[in-house]
């Protein structure tokens, strides 16, 4: 049981890791009122949460950035295929049973792009026990939360069923914020205007509004064989913060401007999820899944964002399929084959007056992973995945004084990679583990750095990254828990356009070494009073030729987090302090 009447099933279980996996549970969520992925995700050790330009999470874990993370939910990719990512405080906690995070060579089993490490989101199931629960929360800045939830088990069938409503006006910028003198630059015509960006107290232009509906319905046939539909719909309207100093206004249509809200950002989708038993030592599991991602981008010609100049609009489809056949050879030995699949389809326009124009691709990978139970408490992994990415279909409008002159196809481009893992785990008897992992991981270019029309470079190559993680966990008394976690990537052919060529344009340029050291512990001071703390080091290198500074963006050197967790012995309730 992992909180209130959830319970994890069989089917739910991650592919066999031996990397280092942080795991996320309702409680935990719940003491630290993380209303979002994103902030549940904030003390996890090795990953930084920060806030980008269009009022959405970065999330990166040990330096690779969102993109470079397989994001999960119950198993089914979640992400938009230009940028390869989805704002992950679209997703509620209220939804959330617990979050795994996978750190490093991940199993092969998940398929392509897990560069960086995996994040699987799990959400909640009914179980035996009818479960309601209303939640609401008023907060200062305009905060407005409510959630509703119920599920039920009615024999083999079961559903649960969730909604949660967001709004936030915005946040405060520090009190020690000094303004800054800003402009608005429009071009065609040409001018330049002073303004002030942003004023004191609240984050201008920062207001969020959330609106999301699952609903997962579940037939358990017995021991042996299981099914699973989820539904889900999510919304979301926020406005963009501006630059502080300067912003750009692009008059001439298809008009642009660094002054815009997004009035939809809207993600639908259906997964089918089965696992059947064919044999006494024969299991299958299966995913089906579909996903509609349609986000609305509104430009404005003045503070008051009361102007409209256009809207551009990205209107994105997901259709995949996920197949794991296990096999148990023996008792000792496991052997497991995956296919995964995906047909990602992209059109955007950069006006409503302009045509949709379309890419095409198909994302696939082949892995083999074999556990060997070698006697003692040592397990052995071996995972070879075979990966591949090709882009079928690609255009472009082409506009001249706001009119549309034609489509242009663009060039398709196609790559592969084999990616091989190995780890080992030992559990002591002694109640505690050693774990390491090695393997090379890639991730092919998204379609943004493909075809931007600015910087896209369709001869890109997928990036690439040597993996190296071993760690300890031990229980050295029944109060005392510390684990240790050490780290080392090899990073080629990075893609960035930060380089010297003039062009700007994305090139796989870029080799960066991170290495760094995750220390964590929990101490039981009394019953009832549990401290945590871990403190995370991280040395990352920029190698590449022709770089000014070693330095890498968005890697902290040192990153920490102290939790307290009282639950207090006159009343009942818990104290929670982070």
């Amino acid at each position: 049981v992992y909180a209130d009447n959830l319970s994890l099933t069989e089917d739910e279980a991650p592919p066999v890791e031996v990397v280092d996996v942080e795991v996320v549970t309702a409680e935990e969520i719940a003491a630290r009122n993380a209303r979002t992925v994103a902030e549940a995700l904030v003390t996890v050790p090795g990953i930084r949460v920060s806030t980008g330009r269009k009022n959405e999470p970065r999330v990166s874990i040990h330096g690779f950035d969102q993109s470079k993370i397989l994001v999960l939910i119950d198993g089914v990719p979640f992400y938009e295929t230009t940028y390869g990512q989805l704002d992950l405080n679209q997703i509620p906690t209220s939804n959330v049973a617990r979050i795994e995070v996978s750190k490093g060579a991940a199993s092969v089993l998940y398929g392509a792009n897990a560069m960086g490490g995996v994040v699987n989101i799990v959400t909640k199931q009914a179980a035996d026990t009818p479960s309601t629960e209303v939640t609401g929360e008023l907060g200062g800045n305009g905060i407005a939360n409510l959630s509703l939830s119920h599920g039920a088990r009615r024999g083999r069938l079961s559903y649960w069923l969730d909604y949660s409503h967001q709004e936030r006006d915005g946040w405060d910028v520090s009190g020690d914020f000094e303004l800054v003198p800003g402009q608005i630059v429009y071009r065609a015509p040409s001018s330049t205007v002073p303004a002030l960006l942003q004023g004191e107290g609240e984050r201008t232009n920062s207001d969020v509004t959330r609106d999301a509906a699952w609903l997962k319905v579940g037939f358990d046939n017995g021991p042996d064989s299981e099914f699973w539909v989820n539904l889900h719909h999510l919304n979301m309207s926020k406005g963009l913060p501006p630059a502080i100093d300067e912003v750009r206004v692009f008059l001439s249509p298809p008009a642009f401007s660094q002054l815009a809200r997004m009035p939809d950002y809207r993600d639908t989708g259906i997964d089918l999820d089965m696992r059947q038993r064919l044999s006494e030592r024969l299991v299958l599991k299966g995913k089906l899944f579909y996903h509609d991602h349609e986000d609305n981008y509104d430009s404005y010609a003045d503070l008051e964002y009361s102007d409209r100049l256009s809207r551009s609009t990205f209107a994105d489809s997901i259709l995949g399929a996920t197949a794991i056949l296990e096999s148990s050879l023996t008792d000792a030995n496991t052997l497991r084959a995956s296919l995964n699949l995906k047909r990602d389809t992209h059109k955007e326009r950069g006006d409503e007056t302009l045509p949709f124009a379309k890419t095409a691709s198909t994302t696939g990978s082949v892995g083999f992973e074999d556990e060997l139970r070698l006697g003692r408490g040592v397990r052995l992994v071996l995972g070879l995945g075979f990966d591949w990415f090709d882009v079928s279909e690609a255009e472009r409008n082409l506009v001249s004084e706001g009119q549309l002159v034609g489509q242009e196809p663009l060039p398709a481009t196609s790559a592969e990679h084999v990616n091989p893992v190995v780890g080992v785990n030992w559990a002591f008897d002694a109640g505690g583990e050693l774990f390491a992992s090695v393997g090379r991981k890639s991730r092919f270019p998204t379609l943004s750095q493909l075809y931007s029309d600015r910087s896209g470079n369709p001869d890109l190559e997928p990036e690439q990254s040597f993996n190296l993680v071993v760690g300890t966990r031990r229980h050295l008394t029944r109060a005392l828990d510390l684990e240790a976690t050490g780290f080392w990537y090899e990073v080629s052919d990075l893609i960035s356009r930060s380089g010297t060529d003039p062009t700007n344009t994305f090139q796989n340029y870029a080799e960066v070494r991170i290495r760094g050291l995750e220390l964590a512990g929990s101490l039981l001071v009394t019953d009832g009073l549990l401290l945590r703390a871990h403190l995370t080091w991280t040395d990352a290198a920029d190698r590449s030729e022709g770089r000014v500074t070693d330095d890498v963006i968005n890697v902290p050197e040192f990153a920490g987090n102290l939790a307290v967790r009282w639950q207090l012995p006159w009343f009942p309730a818990r104290f929670a302090l982070d």
